[in-house]
């Protein structure tokens, strides 16, 4: 019975690795293109509706940017800190 004998390496010639490496540089740059564009469709800034007026200097209530109530709960109905 005969050894095994491994076949003699073979390099790959010029125009296969020049293939390879376009195929590594075009990966690369989809890579990075697909990572930094941008998803977002472009938006445009709302207009405030025509029949609301803007808000004049002072005024807190019926105008576009106007301030709004907010409901909290009071200091002391917050639960006491567990040990």
């Amino acid at each position: 019975m005969r050894a095994y004998q491994p076949e003699p390496y073979r390099p790959i010639n010029r125009r296969r690795r020049v293939l390879i490496a376009l195929l590594a540089l075009a990966t690369a740059a989809f890579v990075v293109w697909a990572i930094t564009r941008d998803l977002r469709p472009a938006r445009k800034a709302a207009a405030p509706p025509a029949d609301v007026a803007a808000c004049i200097q002072g005024q807190t209530a019926g105008c576009v940017g106007s301030m709004t109530s907010v409901i909290a709960a009071p200091a002391s109905a917050a639960p006491a800190a567990s040990r």
